[in-house]
């Protein structure tokens, strides 16, 4: 094994070892983890066009990320239309010295980052025992997660025929298929044994779609990176770059999932 992929699962295993009692515990420290992943999400996207951070728009990224966490679903159009116009505001006089791309795509990963969040909050407020926030949680990490890494195995096997090598040169078409099988199956398998109080379409319907979204979500950071021309959002975790390098494909599966959720009938 290569010292790069010691590193790699060493930094894995140790946030796993942090994270996972905190979702186990739920409450005030899945609030607290929500509130460091902003943070740091927010850094990250402040320093993306230069990799410096700009503190100023750091602190209005995070803000707005938690404002679109806390607030009942009825404010968030409010806070959209609001955080449009401060980003505007900041590159009208241009004390950042921003581009448009930064602009667009401040609001673009916030706005993304907030969702998810509070998606996870939506998972936590599910009616059942206190453990089916968590066990929703791991489900929807599963088929995240597998995904990734089955693709990963599969596409270091066999992968032979590129994908999209203009946005990730690595990812291959074998490794798509393969993770997004290791994903469904997984993810479908955990759901009907552990989730018994979630409608069973609920489950089959997210086992099915959130693998695919899960590559979508990775693409689509892969491409924002791309534009940017910078390899990770950060360094705060080697082996894996930064927080939005690490959720980039969890934050599209908790979103759609809360779309699922609402089809469902069961999302506060």
């Amino acid at each position: 094994m290569s010292r790069k992929m010691v590193i790699k699962i060493t930094t894995a295993l140790i946030m796993l070892a942090v994270v996972l009692p905190l979702l186990a515990i739920g409450g005030y420290c899945v609030d607290a983890l929500m509130i460091a992943l902003a943070a740091l999400a927010a850094y990250e996207t402040a320093s993306m066009e230069d990799q410096k951070p700009h503190w100023i728009m750091a602190v209005f990224n995070f803000v707005f990320t938690l404002l679109l966490y806390y607030v009942p679903r009825t404010y968030i159009g409010s806070v959209l239309a609001l955080w449009l116009n401060v980003l505007f505001v900041f590159y009208l006089i241009n004390n950042t010295k921003m581009g448009t791309d930064q602009i667009v795509y401040t609001f673009l990963i916030t706005v993304l980052v907030g969702l998810a969040l509070r998606s996870v909050g939506v998972i936590y407020a599910l009616p059942g025992d206190r453990w089916t926030g968590p066990l929703t949680f791991l489900y929807v990490g599963l088929a995240c997660y597998i995904c990734d890494t089955g693709a990963y195995f599969v596409g270091s096997a066999i992968g032979k025929h590129k994908m999209i090598p203009h946005v990730s040169p690595n990812k291959t078409w074998e490794g798509s298929a393969g993770g997004y099988l290791s994903g469904l199956i997984i993810s479908l398998v955990y759901g009907m044994l552990v989730l018994k109080n979630l409608p069973v379409g609920l489950i089959v319907a997210g086992s099915l779609i959130l693998p695919l979204t899960a590559q979508v979500g990775d693409l689509s950071f892969s491409a924002i990176k791309r534009k940017f021309g910078i390899k990770d959002f950060g360094k705060e975790f080697p082996g894996h770059g930064g927080i939005l390098d690490r959720v980039d494909s969890l934050i599209f599966c908790l979103m759609v999932f809360d779309a699922l959720m609402m089809v469902w009938g069961i999302a506060a």
